[in-house]
């Protein structure tokens, strides 16, 4: 089959990646480069869902996505070199209200039974030993094993460089409509003219609303913009990376500290601002104070694709046959990126998805 996908972020070269090994034509369309926006700037946390955190299918489906990603280091390495970086990283998720250590703590025991692999409470005395450097006033935490991080960027890359090493080519122009005659799928259209494709995947991030708002397709998929900030930070680089509240710091491959970060409704502005900085800054050396003699390295913005209820949106039945919705993976896009592009390539080529994805259709906002 001929598949256009539009996007080029994670999403859409994980459906080109899976297509491509699949044996189909594949066209990607993008009109800046890729991995430009989320997907490039993202922290690349790969953390697994909490049992009792979040929806049963929304695990469901990040589990199986991470175990798609421990393959794929190995099977991108194959097949065009390279390093994603991908390293198991222990995390630790801090809490400093007794409350919410009492309620985190509660959801540990209950589903205690349900871990496959190393999740325990830690208390300050036990995270010390890990790291001296943490403030007093964290009272304990929930430390998980079974973590990891990654570069995205270098994620994004290597899936489309596989994708291309099988035949997919890449547009590097923006997709004005998506042509349809009858109540099907004919191709996509941009300034160079119409494009002809037997599906489309529409892998747009937050960009995919307006694309097919004008099909008549609500997508209720909008821009949340993250601020991430780099410090050189004085050694030794962190054993793990520590979550709190909506905030993270980890050492990254790169050996700078990120921090970050924000959660900001502010339409499609990905300009980055000092209230962003301040707040990010001050919220990291609160649980971190030596943080307060690092260096400010690099500052950056991007937009994620969040939905209402922050699940993202695979369907392939949408009232246009041969057409499929694929965003919507928010703070998340990184870790379920794989799982998507597999689902999405499935549902394209008129298959069925490996993982479940009943969920996640666009009927949930009807």
């Amino acid at each position: 089959m001929k598949v256009a996908i539009i996007g080029g972020g994670v999403a859409g070269c994980a459906t080109a990646y899976y297509l491509s090994k699949a044996g189909h034509e594949v066209t990607l369309f993008e009109r800046d480069s890729l991995a430009s926006h989320a997907s490039g700037f993202a922290l690349g946390g790969i953390n697994p869902v909490i049992p009792g955190a979040r929806e049963p299918e929304y695990k469901a489906f990040s589990d199986y996505s991470i175990g798609l990603h421990r393959g794929l280091a190995q099977e991108l390495a194959d097949v065009v070199g390279g390093d994603i970086n991908l390293i198991r990283k222990p995390s630790v998720k801090l809490v400093r209200d007794e409350a919410e250590g009492n309620e985190l703590r509660l959801v540990y025991e209950e589903h205690a039974t349900e871990y496959g692999y190393d999740m325990r409470w830690l208390g300050l005395g036990e995270l010390s030993h890990i790291d001296a450097r943490i403030s007093s006033d964290v009272i304990g935490g929930l430390y998980i094993g079974e973590a990891f991080e990654l570069d995205p960027y270098k994620l994004t890359l290597s899936l489309w460089q596989a994708a291309e090493s099988r035949g997919a080519q890449m547009i590097n122009k923006e997709v004005t409509e998506i042509s349809v005659t009858g109540n099907r799928v004919t191709g996509v259209v941009t300034e160079g003219g119409v494009f002809e494709a037997d599906a489309v995947a529409a892998a747009a991030g937050p960009w995919s609303g307006g694309l097919l708002g004008s099909l008549g397709i609500d997508v209720p998929v909008s821009p949340l913009r993250g601020q991430i900030i780099r410090l050189d930070a004085p050694s030794p680089p962190m054993k793990l990376s520590l979550w709190w509240d909506h905030d993270y710091a980890t050492t990254k491959s790169d050996g700078l500290t990120w921090i970050g970060t924000t959660e900001e409704e502010v339409g499609f502005d990905d300009r980055t601002t000092d209230e962003a900085r301040d707040r990010i800054i001050t919220s990291a050396v609160s649980i971190l104070p030596y943080l307060e003699d690092a260096e400010l390295v690099q500052q950056t913005a991007c937009l994620r694709p969040m939905t209402p209820d922050k699940m993202p949106i695979i369907d392939g039945s949408v009232g246009i046959e041969g057409l499929v919705v694929s965003t919507g993976g928010g703070r998340q896009g990184i870790a379920l990126g794989p799982a998507m592009g597999i689902a999405t390539a499935a549902l394209a080529t008129g298959g069925n998805s490996p993982v479940d994805v009943s969920a996640f259709s666009l009927g949930r906002f009807a």
